[in-house]
């Protein structure tokens, strides 16, 4: 990336425009430099704080409309501790900056809950700028305010791409949808029952609801990923290709964002069916690899996908390369299930590596998270025999 397309990114943009906004009101207010320094941290403050009080507002709206909050994660960058007391699971990471949470459907009506949830979250990010308004008579006052204000502002507008939901789509956009995006709404609680009878290893319980989908929605993105979830959970990568290609095939209208997902799991899915042998490389990687460069394109999160680059690269012979990806793919992967794939990218790299204690230690943990995986259930075949 050039100096140039750097210095254009939204985030700088904004942190120099934020800087220089509070430089010129703490000389107005003719504090000098340390109040100037004092308004920086507090519009630091604002961008840290302000983020984690709207997410802590969607947790607790879903919490309490009935919304499934399935993991919670306080911070960045490493893993320091995780527990789950019932079927909550708490992450604590070492830079204690960020508040996120996985939240998914459970019941009916889904809209309306969403709506909800999203509601208490603006309810209580308005609240923290109000209070900051009502609060800023010091520099450090004013600096959060600067900050805050036009981040909640940023926060409602109606915006989704992938891996964020702004605050202002669910509750001005997601009322209106209408047709096949309303319906995978609709459609959602039902899924989310398969992919909880996933994680636990129900393939049999979670196929049971794959079947309602076909029945009831057909055709719907959601319902052909469900049965593509449960078919990779039995080991059957090639019948989930050829499922996906099938519906890329027949549908031309696929919003940027769900194609994004649908593109990596194509990726995924396809790594897997060569290195299973199910299909042929050279007919079906470039198609994978072409996948995966236009998922990011199309702003899907390259880090988020250095698990399925780390099989790629095993695939294509670099073990090391595929030891470094699959390791951080791994620490930083919230999913259960994911995380558990990844590690058994990572056994199967440093098998190829010739580190067979290093591999055994990647499928235990594989293992404490997927016993039933098929993938780390055959890492678990081939160690025996090493």
């Amino acid at each position: 990336m050039g100096a140039q397309s750097l210095l254009l990114r939204p985030w700088v943009v904004c942190t120099v425009v934020g800087g220089v906004a509070v430089a010129v009101v703490e000389f107005i207010a003719e504090t000098g430099f340390t109040g100037t320094t004092l308004g920086w941290l507090g519009a630091l403050a604002g961008v840290v704080l302000l983020p984690m009080a709207t997410q802590l507002g969607l947790i607790v709206g879903s919490v309490v409309f009935g919304l499934r909050v399935r993991h919670v994660i306080f911070g960045g960058m490493r893993e320091v501790a995780s527990w789950t007391p019932r079927r909550v699971r708490f992450t604590l990471r070492a830079l204690p900056v960020t508040l996120r949470a996985q939240i998914g459907p459970w019941r009916s009506p889904v809209i309306l809950r969403c709506w909800l949830a999203g509601l208490v979250s603006a309810l209580v990010g308005l609240a923290v700028v109000a209070a900051a308004w009502l609060l800023a008579d010091d520099p450090f006052g004013r600096g959060f305010v600067l900050a805050a204000t036009p981040l909640m502002l940023y926060k409602l507008w109606p915006q989704r791409v992938p891996l964020m939901t702004s605050t202002g789509w669910i509750l001005f956009s997601l009322p209106r949808l209408k047709g096949a995006e309303r319906e995978e709404f609709v459609a959602a609680p039902v899924a989310a029952r398969a992919y909880e009878a996933l994680r636990v290893g129900q393939i049999d319980r979670a196929q049971e609801f794959a079947d309602v989908l076909a029945e009831q929605h057909p055709g719907l993105s959601v319902t052909v990923s469900c049965r593509i979830s449960v078919l990779e959970a039995r080991g059957e990568y090639a019948p989930g290709v050829l499922m996906l290609l099938k519906y890329l095939s027949e549908h031309d209208n696929i919003p940027p964002r769900k194609m994004s997902y649908l593109l990596v799991g194509l990726a995924g899915l396809g790594f897997k069916a060569v290195e299973a042998g199910q299909l042929p490389a050279e007919t079906l990687l470039p198609t994978a690899k072409k996948a995966l460069q236009d998922a990011v394109e199309l702003g899907y999160p390259e880090f988020e996908l250095r698990g399925t680059n780390g099989l790629l690269a095993l695939l294509e012979g670099d073990a090391e390369t595929a030891v470094r990806l699959a390791a951080t793919g791994a620490e930083y992967n919230h999913t259960p299930l994911s995380r558990a794939d990844d590690l058994a990218t990572l056994a199967r790299a440093h098998m190829a590596c010739r580190n067979n204690a290093a591999a055994r230690e990647a499928l235990a943990r594989a293992e404490e998270l997927a016993p039933w995986s098929p993938r780390v259930a055959e890492t678990r075949q081939r160690l025996s025999v090493a």
